[in-house]
């Protein structure tokens, strides 16, 4: 019986023990987990601050700032570079019209049939959309092999594709003006987004040198000071990026003579975008 006794203390004794050894085991992995969460949520914390103060020095001259803020916070960017940072938002605004196409064609197609005006104007609208981001395409593309020496080209090129592009979303929004459309609120509600994402682009653009300084980018981009110099010169009136053939073309005297006049007092030879369109198709 006495043997007994002690071989059962020496087994509670040993089963003491391991549930001891168990429980500080669990509360050593219970400490370093929650140390490892607290770093991993401290470097998480860091890297959004991080990018964010990036994002708003990109999206400091525009003036749709928090819809650029917005759009590439939500986009996670993963690069806090300025052209990286510019060139995803070339990317949201492209895929930005698509979607508005995408959702005026579902929402808006089948009212528009009613009427044929509306129907036309619906459909030029798509191709001037469509239009608008191949312009915006064109500006994604151009970030390629970028080189700092060509800096004053890439500007300008991507101004004029810009200005394009909100031309044609502008030119979209006119048409359903011109005829009265009751759709035209709507469609200006869809495409707002879209509308200040390109307008957004085309400051950023704008102020791509200052960017560049701003993120101490010498090491690979040389001294941006004279660059930016030069694009803020003038020469008779006009920037001194722009091109000797532009430059040209603006300066002709008397203007340039257009081939169609539009006019919604009838001083034209058609009153409305869609009348001019369909008499040179």
């Amino acid at each position: 019986m006495g043997a007994d006794n002690e071989n059962k203390k020496k087994k509670y004794i040993i089963a003491g023990i391991i549930t001891a050894l168990l429980v500080v085991m669990v509360v050593a992995v219970a400490i370093i987990t929650s140390k490892h969460g607290s770093g991993s949520k401290i470097i998480a914390d860091v890297q959004i601050k991080t990018t964010s103060k990036a994002v708003q020095a990109v999206c400091a001259p525009t003036d749709f700032k928090d819809t650029c803020v917005k759009s590439l916070m939500n986009a996670s960017p993963n690069s806090i570079q300025p052209l990286d940072l510019v060139k995803l938002g070339f990317d949201i605004t492209i895929r930005s019209i698509r979607d508005s196409i995408k959702k005026a064609s579902k929402e808006l197609k089948a009212k528009a049939a009613k009427d044929k005006e509306t129907e036309g104007a619906l459909e030029l609208c798509e191709k001037l959309m469509n239009d608008a981001t191949d312009d915006l395409k064109k500006c994604f593309d151009n970030f390629d092999g970028f080189a700092i020496t060509q800096l004053e080209d890439f500007v300008e090129d991507l101004r004029v594709w810009l200005s394009g592009s909100i031309a044609y979303q502008q030119t979209c929004m006119d048409t359903f003006e011109e005829i009265n459309s009751n759709f035209s609120q709507d469609m200006h509600k869809i495409f707002k987004t879209s509308k200040e994402l390109t307008s957004n682009g085309l400051a950023m653009i704008t102020n791509i040198s200052s960017l560049l300084g701003k993120f101490n980018i010498t090491g690979l981009t040389g001294d941006l000071g004279s660059y930016a110099r030069k694009l803020l010169a003038t020469e008779d009136g006009m920037p001194s990026w722009v091109r000797p053939d532009t430059r040209r073309l603006i300066a002709t005297k008397g203007g340039v003579k257009a081939n169609v006049v539009v006019a919604k007092d009838g001083s034209g030879q058609y009153k409305s975008i869609n009348e001019a369109l369909n008499d040179c198709a």
